[in-house]
């Protein structure tokens, strides 16, 4: 949580999308949904150091957009 949050005393979520590519790496990051206070860009920070595993049609792995919440 940053300090902006804080102070504000911030309770909420943030609700972000990303693409997950065949190498699990989250590309297009975005926000949808968030209350600013420096939260919508630790939430993109965050996601650009995940590597998540992509999904499977039919047995092989396929590009997925995926939502993600995170909830403070």
């Amino acid at each position: 949580m940053t300090k902006e949050a804080k102070a504000a005393k911030f309770h909420g979520a943030v609700l972000a999308g990303a693409v997950v590519e065949l190498d699990g790496k989250l590309t297009n990051i975005r926000v949808f949904k968030g209350p600013g206070l420096g939260l919508d860009e630790s939430v993109i920070n965050t996601l650009k150091k995940w590597k998540c595993k992509a999904a499977t049609k039919d047995g092989k792995p396929v590009v997925t957009e995926t939502p993600f919440q995170f909830t403070f």
